[in-house]
């Protein structure tokens, strides 16, 4: 680390100047930690700051009730980017699998329940009698989970779609270049709703109702509307432990993989700082020169990685004056209408019978009928709190016994569609919270009952934590939506040296840090062209 510049202006008030540093990454959530160990990996020299005490943004342990530890932000890993597990050695550095393909129970309104196989090749071949639904499901698998490895690499671009390209001049690409049944599959699902797809190939209503849910939770596109089919392909071309389509949970949560990726970046000579705003990012003509701290000092470099919401990033650190025009509409006209919820439950006793134990190690998710969950998108919305959601649960301790707790046990939970809210009111939590709590009812009846603590985290919590903007943890939209985005806050300000992962950034709803990867794997291509 370089002294104070000697004789410089700012350093006779104090204010600290640090030279010698190649890249400066702003946010220390887990892209942030990403695209600092490829660079420092790189040879770099590279300091990751983030605003907070700690490290690891939305994703981080707290206190949910006394003694009792909960992992914020993500429960199940179902995007990781495979790359960034290979490529920064996260095996190495601590990740580890308690379970590593999560069978799912699906509950409908009927009380009828249906369980698929973690592995969704084999999905057709449990719990369903009919042949017809068998093989009608068995060549749907097939076909989306092939679909969606073929879209990956589009989906894992993080804006930086290939050097200097974007996600509709690679889809365009890879579908001129795909073999004719492909490419006109691809067109087919690009448009297609969710609704459509589905009622065209399954009579049985369960399957439907199940898929209409997988298709739907998370994103703010309703499965009747346009594109809405692209949000499974998305979901599907993820993989967890290495299975497409799977998920998995981390020994020890989520934050595991903040933990490993913090080794990996602290490996690569990375200089992590926590508690280090930045105020504003330094630009001298059209290129970064480092950023501004919010103590007045400097980090200079002719890199700088935001992985940060862009608001935080063009707003208020860069400046409307220099970012485009087109990208200012975006980032002021933006209105986001969806979210989820995240409810922590601790429940009084343990499963004593077999059959129980086995349901608490699956997922399980309750399905809305699709007339229920279209209404639920639409009062979502109208700012109404529906009266169903789909619901997805697990409980840690079932699935890895470093997480049980004596007569107790955690239910860890997420709702959705809910409204969004940048401030929500106790009312507002009291609602959703009720709601949530009567859709898991549904498939678990007496379950109210059993409960000493629950723990409501709303997109506006999230984005505290991070100390983000709200909107930029409320659910995404349609992937068309998505692309267009991801390639406005990667152009969008034509300097030099400076590259965006922050959430806008990522395609699909989940832990992936594909983001992280690609502005850092941009960023190197500059820098050793020597125009970074």
């Amino acid at each position: 680390m370089t002294n104070p510049l000697d004789g410089n202006d700012e350093n006779k008030g104090g204010h600290r100047i640090e030279g010698g540093i190649d890249a400066v990454v702003i946010g220390a959530g887990a892209d942030g930690l990403a695209a600092s160990a490829y660079l420092g990996k790189a040879g770099l020299r590279t300091v990751l700051v983030g605003a907070g005490p700690e490290i690891g943004g939305r994703i981080a342990a707290r206190e949910i009730a006394p003694g009792v530890q909960g992992v914020d932000g993500e429960h199940l890993i179902t995007i990781l980017d495979p790359d960034v597990i290979a490529e920064l050695d996260l095996y190495r550095h601590g990740v580890e699998f308690a379970a590593r393909r999560l069978d799912t129970t699906y509950f409908f309104e009927s009380g009828e329940v249906l369980r698929f196989d973690g592995d969704l090749t084999q999905a057709a071949l449990l719990n369903l009698e009919d042949d017809s639904d068998r093989e009608a499901l068995e060549a749907f698998m097939g076909d989306v989970l092939e679909t969606a490895a073929f879209l990956r690499p589009v989906f894992a671009g993080g804006g930086y779609a290939g050097p200097g390209g974007n996600h509709q001049r690679q889809l365009e690409k890879v579908v001129n270049q795909a073999p004719p049944e492909m490419a006109a599959r691809v067109q087919r699902y690009l448009y297609a709703t969710a609704e459509d797809v589905l009622r065209a190939r399954f009579d049985d209503e369960q399957l439907r109702t199940l898929l209409l849910a997988e298709a739907s939770f998370r994103s703010a596109s309703p499965p009747h509307e346009p594109f809405s089919f692209m949000s499974l392909l998305r979901r599907y071309a993820g993989e967890a432990a290495g299975l497409q389509g799977a998920a998995a949970y981390p020994k020890g949560g989520t934050v595991s993989v903040i933990d490993a990726l913090r080794r990996a970046a602290q490996a690569a000579k990375v200089d992590v700082r926590a508690a280090t705003p930045v105020k504003s990012i330094l630009i001298e003509g059209d290129r970064v020169a480092g950023v501004t701290l919010a103590d007045g000092g400097q980090l200079r470099s002719s890199i700088v990685i935001a992985a940060i919401d862009a608001q935080q990033a063009f707003q208020d650190m860069i400046g409307p004056e220099m970012i485009d025009i087109g990208l200012q509409r975006i980032l002021t006209t933006r209105r986001p209408e969806i979210s989820t919820a995240r409810m922590q439950i601790i429940l009084k006793g343990v499963a004593q019978d077999e059959a129980t134990r086995r349901n608490m190690m699956r997922r399980l998710v309750y399905a809305p009928p699709p007339e229920a969950l279209t209404k639920a998108f639409i009062d979502a919305r109208a700012g109404r709190v529906p009266e169903r959601v789909i619901v997805e649960a697990m409980f840690p301790a079932a699935l890895d016994e470093g997480a049980a707790l004596d007569k107790r046990q955690v239910m860890s939970v997420m709702a959705h569609p809910l409204p969004f809210d940048e401030a929500p009111d106790d009312e507002r939590r009291e609602a959703i919270r009720s709601v949530i709590l009567d859709s898991i009812e549904i498939f678990a009846a007496g379950f109210a009952g059993r409960i000493e603590v629950d723990d409501l985290r709303l997109a506006s919590d999230e984005a505290a934590a991070a100390r983000a903007s709200a909107g930029a943890y409320a659910a995404k939209p349609d992937v068309m939506q998505q692309w267009a985005l991801a390639a406005a806050v990667t152009k969008g300000a034509r300097i030099s040296g400076f590259y965006f992962c922050g959430p806008e950034a990522q395609i699909g709803a989940g832990l992936s840090c594909a983001s992280g990867r690609a502005a850092a794997k941009a960023a190197l291509r500059a820098y050793k062209k020597g125009a970074a």
